[in-house]
């Protein structure tokens, strides 16, 4: 009996932000530019974690508090 819902061996993925096909093996979506990472059940590949984006935006947010801090809160 074959199942229609259990996926074949896979052998492309679709990128999460434009659904083009990509290679199983593809690390950089072709139409869009993206980043993909490995493949979901669904065969669509998963979005890789920017780290660096979220260290900018913490070290942004220290910055902002240490101005806060500067400008309103010290002791002149």
């Amino acid at each position: 009996m074959h199942n229609k819902n259990k996926p074949q061996s896979q052998k492309l993925k679709k990128c999460p932000e434009c659904f083009a096909y990509l290679p199983i093996d593809a690390q950089v979506c072709v139409s869009c530019k993206k980043k993909v990472g490995k493949i979901d059940k669904h065969g669509i590949a998963k979005k890789p974690v920017d780290w660096m984006s979220y260290v900018r935006c913490l070290l942004m947010w220290c910055l902002f508090c240490l101005y806060m801090w500067w400008a309103f809160l010290r002791d002149k």
